[in-house]
Formats: C-alpha cells, structure tokens, sequence
C-alpha cells in the first residue's frame, strides 16, 4: 500500500465520522450557506454548494446556493418516479432540470434551506442523492437504447447491482436528511462501517460504464473501469474489463492529461461485483492521497505499469486473468427519432440540448409522462430514451411534441444534434468559461461555415467545456472546445466519431467569436481532400494538427 503525506481533503474525511462533520448542526442553524469542511462533505450527500458568478460580477457578492444532483444507475426510472423530480424543480430549484453525462438528473440555485425537504422527496421517490459526487463510485452508466437482438440484453441490471454492491454504507446520510429513516433500499448495516471504502474513502471520484461493443454511446474508454458484454448464443459470456480513462486536467499541472482506458482482461459473467470491487480497491490503496490532481485511477497505472495493475488485480482475485477479447467499435451517437423496441413496438430517442430540461419541452415530457407513461431512460449524452410504444401512442407522442413545439431530432441542424456542453457559468465554481449558454450560437456559426461548403448533411461530434476538466467529454470528439480563460478556449481535433481515440490541441486561446473562422479553412480542406466516406475527425487524425495548423486562415 502507497503511504504518503494526506491533503487537506483526506483529514476532513478521517475526522467526519464517516461523512457526518458538522452538516447536521449546521442544518440546525438555518444557514444562508455552509462552511468550508461541511461543503466539502456535502459532495458525498449529492450537493454542491456554489454562488451565481453573474451577480458577484454585478457587485452583489456571494448569493449561496446548491446543486443537488440524483444518482440514476443507467439512467432509468418509470413515469412516476420523473413526474415527482418535475415537480420539485418548481420547489426547490430554478424550474428546471439538467440532465448529466452521467445519466443522472441535476436541480440548479436550491436554496440551502430547501435542501432537505428536496433530498427527502427524492428519497420517497425510490431515489436518491447519495454517492452522486465525492470520492466515492460515482452513477453507473450503461447503454439506453431499447434495441432488438440477442447481442442486446439489457444491461441495467448490471448497472443497477454495481451501484447497489458499491454505495457507501454509512448511516450518516440518512441521519441527517431523512431524520434517521434510513431507505430500505440501501440495506441496513450490522454496524457502522466501510468495508470496501474505509474511513477515508476513495482519492478521488471513480466512474463505471458499460457499453455494448460497437455501440459506444457511453464514451467507455473515458471511465476508470468499463465492460464491455460478449454474448454468445444468446447468452451472455462474459466481459472485457477496461480500466484507466479519464478526461480531466489542471492547468499548470503538466503531469496531469486526458487518458483513454486500457483493456485488462475478459471476466467471466460470476466474477463481475468482485472484479470491480478489488479494482476500486486497488485504487483505494495506491490513488495518490496527497494531490488530488494526480488521484485518478489513470494516474496509478501509468505510475505502477499495466504489466502490474494487472498482476495486483489478478492476485485480489485469487486467480489469474483472461487476455481481453478485442473490440470493433462502429458509433456513438444516440439513438435519436423512432427505433424499433426489443420485444416489439417502439422507442424514441428526444434530443435535449445541453441536457437542460426547461420551458415547452418540460411541458411536453410531463404531459408524455402524465398520459402515456412511457419507460424513460436518460442516456449519457444528455438525451432522453422514451420507450414502450405501440402504433397508437407513437401517433399520440408526435402529437404532444408538435403541440408544445419540441423539434424533432431530424429536424435539428446536425451540430447542434450531436453537441454536448457542460453547465459552466455560472453556476460551476470551476469554469473559466461559457458553456452551456453559449453553445447553441457556436454550434450556428460552425454549422453556417459547413452549410457553405456543401457540408451542411454531415455529421460532426462537437463538445464544449467552460474548463479544462472536460465534464462534457470534449477529449474524445471531433471538435472539442475547452474554456482556458474568460472567452478564450482551446480548439481540439482528431477525435473519432466512434470516441476511441483523443483529440490533439489545433489552436489555444481562440476568442469566442473567432472559433468558426478558425476552423473555416479546415473544413474546406475536409471537403475538398477527404476520402470517400471519411469522417471530420478520422480526416482531422490522418492529415495531423501539425499540418492543419499550417493551413493559412481566410480573412473574418
């Protein structure tokens, strides 16, 4: 085991009581916010505390609010279960809900006094808030999509047992939100304890997803653990187990960088909960727990090797390890529109911008939640999986978009369809720069510049931060776009249309407003030189950022 000095976060951690400090006082008191050592243990409990960076700017100081965020193992839940989240975005939030890459659901400016009564609502909802951030196993992801095929079988239920075998077992969460009434869900404990987490928990966050291989519609190689199903026959075999990606870094600090996950070994289907639990040990021993920048599970495989990540979790296991089964990846785009359903009838995917459920669009998925009470499954692109329609409730779905005025995904300009951004500004304490906000007027002006080229049909995956932490996984798209300082941003190219490979830095500290004309004379290259077929990105990769640099800007 690594021993090393601890930061700052790991005392307050050792000292909390397994994630109590003082939350239940300071609740107590009716704070307008909290303090610096309750904030921090907030993040376990699913809440970030913030302040609205736009009225500090306007000189009102720091107005305290929460992000309160509800973990969704693969992003499932009935009709009932989303009605009750709509309802308290009116409560305890801005009127909105937010979607996260994650596949979880996220309420924006919740007031701190309204925080219990939201997280005890979630709670009675068969939810909850718990382990949606901190160093814990974060949300679980997996593939959405309903589709038909023997190769399809619903992974949800293996999302739903990991986050089940990994949640944190402290009774503190339900002593301070629930007033002791703990969820049956979360299983009782013997005795106050964290058998797989200890009294320090984890380094840092650790993500988990699943994806069907050629379907990598949940970005798989960016997450510290993925699996990859193999079925054969219709039964499933086993799983290629990948471990070691992750998207953020800090900016003046070189070692840390975006990584991709290796493939480590094919586990049989019995061996999955404790595969993934002597992994997340291993990155509970050896994750560095004096920089939090360098506490990535990433970071200990580059350091101790891959030869031994894979000896150590052999030796966890008590037995050796499979080679990994290779994998052929075609996509990663959502499902959009009508598909058909695995059983028969259909499903449809509704694209949501930035994941930001608000005006005519909330209206319209209450209405299709409260009349047709369809299956929904948020999908980690920030979209929503409404599934379980026959002929009739397809017509009467239709009807209820048009009604309200929500696009059809096919109706949308394709940037803007295939776009993700963070929330950034001005919510995010992190960023450096616009998002979310400003998203739909950047993804216009590249979306002008491909229209004039005859490119306007194509396809292209474009990301958008307002940090270098790359929440909306910019790293792996064809055009990512990272906030460095206010209005400036990194333009990155190259990444595959599949998300299997990492973008490389074309320009830096690009002014918001020049972001499409900097890109112009790439995309008339793309169309003038591309092979028949070839995506922006595979175009971007095979000619190199060097030589696109190289290309002379046109005039504004």
């Amino acid at each position: 085991m690594k021993t090393e000095r601890h930061s700052a976060a790991e005392l307050l951690k050792a000292t909390s009581s397994h994630l109590r400090g003082t939350l239940a006082e300071e609740l107590a008191g009716q704070p307008d916010s909290f303090s610096k050592e309750a904030s921090g243990l907030l993040k376990f409990h699913g809440v970030y505390q913030g302040d609205d960076r736009d009225l500090r700017k306007a000189g009102a100081g720091k107005v305290y609010s929460a992000m309160v965020r509800v973990s969704i193992p693969g992003g499932r839940i009935t009709a009932g279960q989303y009605l009750a989240l709509d309802r308290l975005a009116d409560t305890a939030g801005d009127g909105t809900l937010r979607i996260t890459s994650r596949q979880g659901l996220q309420y924006h400016r919740v007031g701190v006094g309204s925080l219990r009564g939201l997280i005890r609502a979630v709670n009675n909802a068969g939810l909850t808030t718990l382990a949606a951030c901190g160093d814990v196993v974060r949300n679980v992801v997996c593939c959405a999509e309903p589709l038909p095929g023997e190769d399809r079988q619903d992974l949800w239920r293996y999302a739903k047992l990991l986050d089940r075998e990994l949640k944190p077992e402290t009774r503190a969460y339900a002593e301070i939100w629930l007033d002791g009434e703990k969820a049956v869900s979360f299983g009782p404990p013997a005795e106050e304890a964290e058998p797989l987490y200890g009294a320090t928990y984890l380094p840092r966050k650790f993500k988990i997803g699943f994806a069907f291989e050629g379907d990598n519609t949940t970005d798989i190689y960016t997450h510290d653990l993925g699996f990859v199903p193999h079925f054969e026959g219709g039964r499933l075999a086993g799983f290629t187990m990948l471990a070691g990606g992750g998207l953020g870094s800090s900016p003046g600090v070189k070692e840390t960088h975006p990584r991709l996950a290796d493939s480590v070994a094919f586990l049989p289907p019995e061996d999955l909960p404790e595969a993934a639990k002597a992994v997340v040990a291993i990155h509970r021993d050896y994750g560095n727990r004096a920089n939090r920048k360098l506490a990535r599970l990433k970071y200990v495989i580059e350091e101790q090797g891959l030869p031994w990540f894979k000896a150590e979790l052999s030796a966890r296991l008590g037995k050796p390890l499979l080679p990994p089964r290779p994998l052929v990846w075609r996509r990663q785009s959502d499902y959009l529109g009508w598909h058909g359903q695995a059983g028969g009838g259909w499903f449809f995917g509704l694209r949501v911008v930035s994941g930001r459920i608000s005006g005519p669009m909330r209206a319209a998925i209450r209405q299709v939640a409260t009349d047709l009470a369809p299956d929904m499954r948020f999908t980690a692109q920030q979209n929503l999986i409404l599934a379980g329609f026959d002929d009739l409730t397809r017509t009467l779905l239709d009807a209820i978009l048009r009604e309200h005025g929500v696009a059809a995904p096919a109706e949308m300009p394709p940037v803007l369809r295939h776009s993700m951004a963070c929330p950034a500004l001005p919510t995010c304490g992190l960023a450096v720069a616009e998002a979310e906000r400003v998203l739909p007027g950047i993804v216009a002006e590249i979306q002008r510049e491909l229209d004039q080229l005859g490119l306007g049909a194509e396809t292209v995956h474009l990301r958008l931060t307002g940090c270098p932490n790359g929440c909306a996984r910019p790293y792996t798209a064809e055009i990512g776009i990272v906030g460095q300082s206010p209005g400036l941003y990194a333009v990155y190219l190259g990444g595959s249309p599949a998300s299997t490979r990492l973008a490389r830095m074309f320009r830096d500290k690009v002014p918001q407003a020049r972001l499409a004309e900097v890109l112009r004379p790439v995309f008339r290259e793309y169309a003038w030189r591309r092979s028949p077929g070839e995506s922006f990105g595979d175009y971007s990769n095979r000619v190199g950022v060097e030589a696109l640099r190289g290309r002379r800007e046109e005039a504004a």
